[in-house]
């Protein structure tokens, strides 16, 4: 039975990997769809085509049965899950890309709030070494996000990326309340069918109008491929967070402004600044080091306070 649990939580963690390198691409979609689509737009369009490709490839794990039959605090879980991630945290995280450099963006979400709401919302474990590590990320992801030191300067992108970073954890950390009513691939279906629905509706309001010009065969390739990266970050999002402890989960995320500082730079040309790689590499320190604790925790099967 334990054998069976850790195999479940080693999946979990493999596939908050997966999910990393995924965030690690998302960033540069919004770049190139800028050029033919508002903001609504571009993000409610990958959403859609998200849901279509989660729909095809977990047809057969897909019960309409379950999810007419789910409870009323599992529906509403799910559009909170939606409205905070999609509606909140990804419309303000890809604004915040269109105003400054990604790697800013990706390195200010690297601000440890999913481990620190795991242990106050969710009160999980905690010891001194845990907290010192949290703080360790956070003194890292200080370092990128102050633009001067002099008198403490943050430019507004990078605080709309502290917003969807907020967001966007809430959600993650309220998969822990949803039952298991309701299978993963159902879970991630639902998020973006709603949140879909939702900054459709959003974007009508503010007057976007219908994405009706500027296609192009381009533009239809980075649909797809963001549409494809929605339906993994929903799917794998889901499978990760509801097999590993948010402290733990937090810390691998850490791991995505890394990777996107990297292709932001293979692709955009942007270089990190000196302070950027210091702070990088602080979150980089802090992941490992935490990873390693779990272990040792899970190997002695207890937890000591220290």
């Amino acid at each position: 039975m334990l054998k069976n649990q850790l195999s479940e939580r080693q999946k979990g963690i493999i596939a908050l990997f997966i999910l990393v390198i995924i965030w690690g691409i998302i960033p540069i979609v919004p770049r190139f769809l800028n050029i033919s689509f508002k903001l609504f737009q571009q993000v409610y369009l990958r959403l859609f085509l998200g849901f279509i490709l989660s729909l095809l490839l977990f047809s057969k794990k897909i019960s309409i049965k379950k999810i007419i039959t789910a409870s009323k605090l599992d529906l509403f879980l799910i559009i909170f899950r939606a409205t905070s991630y999609y509606l909140l945290g990804v419309v303000l995280n890809t604004q915040a890309i269109l105003l400054t450099k990604i790697s800013n963006v990706t390195l200010i979400g690297a601000v440890p709030i999913t481990s620190l709401l795991g242990f106050i919302v969710l009160r999980e474990k905690i010891s001194f070494k845990k907290i010192a590590l949290v703080c360790l990320s956070f003194v890292g992801a200080l370092i990128v996000a102050v633009n001067n030191f002099s008198y403490f300067s943050i430019g507004f992108g990078e605080l709309l990326a502290l917003l969807s970073s907020l967001f966007i954890s809430l959600s993650l950390i309220s998969r822990k309340w949803q039952t298991k009513h309701l299978n993963d691939q159902e879970t991630a279906t639902l998020v973006l069918l709603i949140s879909a629905a939702e900054i459709f509706v959003a974007s009508l309001i503010s007057n976007e109008g219908l994405p009706l010009h500027n296609w192009s065969f381009n533009t239809v390739g980075f649909l797809i491929a963001g549409g494809i990266l929605i339906a993994g970050t929903s799917y794998f999002s889901n499978y990760g967070l509801a097999r590993v402890d948010a402290v733990l989960s937090g810390n691998i995320l850490m791991l995505e402004p890394v990777l996107a500082s990297l292709f932001a730079f293979l692709i955009f040309k942007e270089m990190p600044l000196p302070k950027e790689i210091i702070g990088g590499l602080i979150i980089i320190l802090s992941v490992v080091l935490m990873h390693r604790l779990e272990k040792h925790y899970n190997q002695n099967k207890k937890f000591v306070i220290t």
